[in-house]
């Protein structure tokens, strides 16, 4: 082999190292970039959902009703979204109420919408009949993701005392029949 060969041959694997280090590190720099986008959006939602609670408490007449509407809304959707987190988690039983929860869910989106638009109407007068009527759905939306709370809570049926009484007295019996095997069989040992 000439010195030409050579060379060229060291300098293609030269190019293909760097290369696929290259490669591989634009690699690990992008998933790491996208793993911080994808950690920081739930901390980003939540500074928008502070700041328009924030807002809303400090803001007067119709534009005021709707954001509290808006609060009202997310806060409802988000805490049945986690009761039913922490329900399927534990294994409990839900039925269907993830389905109904799904629907409400979009049904909620929309009204998020109106009410982002209603937010963003000029005419303080157009934002008050906004508020009035999706009030009424807010309500709606609201007392229906309660309700799905309340059906979670009643279908975890904690133990009761008669529960605790059953439990007891069949741990009372079987410690007595242990107790007599033990005393029945030590007493066959010795005879």
């Amino acid at each position: 082999m000439d010195a030409g060969t050579v060379f060229l041959i060291i300098s293609l694997v030269i190019i293909a190292i760097v290369l696929g280090a290259g490669i591989t590190i634009a690699v690990l720099v992008s998933r790491g970039v996208l793993g911080l986008v994808k950690l920081s959006k739930p901390k980003i939602e939540s500074a928008k959902r502070t700041a328009l609670k924030a807002r809303a408490q400090s803001t007067a007449g119709p534009l005021g009703d709707v954001m509290k509407q808006r609060v009202r809304l997310q806060e409802s959707l988000d805490a049945t979204q986690r009761s039913l987190a922490v329900a399927q988690s534990t294994r409990q039983y839900t039925g269907n109420l993830d389905a109904i929860f799904r629907t409400l869910q979009q049904a909620g989106s929309v009204l998020e919408n109106q009410l982002a638009v209603a937010q963003r109407e000029p005419d303080p007068a157009v934002q008050a009949a906004y508020a009035k009527t999706l009030g009424g759905q807010v309500e709606q939306v609201a007392q229906t993701s309660k309700g799905i709370r309340s059906a979670l809570a009643a279908a975890a049926a904690p133990m009761t005392d008669v529960d605790v009484k059953d439990l007891t007295r069949t741990l009372e019996i079987e410690a007595t029949m242990l107790k007599n095997w033990s005393a029945t069989y030590t007493d066959l040992g010795e005879s």
